[in-house]
């Protein structure tokens, strides 16, 4: 009884802010603001090619309202990047492509300079975010993944 109720609970508690594994973040672009919860994940390794640092990855339709009507990407346009930065690029928007690499998977994202986040607490001008047309959660807990950021 013993393993398995530890097994359970360790489950149960496997991300949570007690951990210190996940973090309140709070995104700002021009006067606009959304919060989210992210996770910090060692193993995300992705950096902006322009700045060096690390970059956040989020769930791109919960970072949707960050940008004014006419400068937003659909969500359909969250799966096709270089087809977004097109229509964006002319809408005057702050996007640009970031390439990234998983396992088995090469590819490109939506991203953008935040011009603010505060990351628990901790105030990061200019920090890149990406955004994901996925999920980044497995069961919702979370909607951001810090990596090289934190």
């Amino acid at each position: 009884c013993y393993a398995v109720l530890s097994l359970l609970l360790q489950k149960a508690v496997r991300h949570t802010s007690f951990t210190g594994e996940l973090k309140a973040v709070r995104l700002e672009l021009e006067d606009r603001t959304v919060e989210l919860t992210a996770l910090t994940d060692t193993g995300n390794t992705l950096t902006d090619p322009v700045t060096g640092q690390g970059v956040m990855v989020a769930e791109g339709e919960r970072l949707l309202p960050l940008f004014a009507v006419s400068q937003r990407p659909s969500v359909q346009e969250l799966r096709d990047p270089a087809g977004a930065l097109e229509r964006l690029t002319g809408a005057g928007g702050h996007f640009r492509l970031l390439p990234y690499r998983a396992v088995g998977v090469k590819g490109v994202l939506l991203a953008f300079q935040a011009k603010q986040v505060t990351l628990a607490g901790r105030v990061i001008p200019r920090m890149t975010v990406a955004l994901s047309p996925t999920p980044v959660s497995d069961g919702g807990g979370y909607s951001g993944l810090l990596g090289g950021v934190v």
